[in-house]
């Protein structure tokens, strides 16, 4: 099993749309090809865990550094692990809107998780601290 995390900064003009295609573009090949992770988009910034084969997870990487939607797209972690971390997440996805007391409630759920999670690699821990402070500022 390899993990892989980068964020990246979204493009200033990117829209619900270009949300929903890189989702379900995402959700169907990672189903298709065995990759979990989970990826966060807050405040104009993207970051995603990836897990799976080696090959696998390294070219989509090399795909998303393609990807004209985002930029500043930067590696942060990777290596080999024993078992997925984000089993069964194909991807997961809260849209924040207008109505502040659900973006404030799903902000701090994250934040609570990412306190709570298990951190059994050096990637996984990576991710979730960057996670608690992306939703913090």
């Amino acid at each position: 099993m390899f993990e892989l995390v980068y964020n990246s900064i979204a493009n200033p003009n990117l829209t619900v749309e270009d949300i929903t295609n890189i989702l379900n573009t995402s959700r169907d090949f990672n189903s298709k090809s065995s990759i979990t992770g989970c990826l966060l988009y807050h405040n104009n910034q993207f970051l995603q865990i990836l897990e799976g084969d080696k090959k696998v997870v390294q070219d989509l990487y090399l795909s998303i550094k393609r990807d004209k939607r985002h930029s500043n797209v930067n590696l942060l972690a990777e290596g080999g692990k024993k078992e997925r971390m984000f089993s069964g997440w194909s991807m997961a996805f809260q849209e924040l809107n207008s109505d502040a007391r659900a973006e404030n409630s799903f902000l701090s759920n994250i934040i609570v998780f990412s306190e709570l999670a298990d951190r059994p690699t050096q990637a996984v821990d990576l991710f979730w601290t960057i996670a608690k402070i992306m939703m913090i500022d």
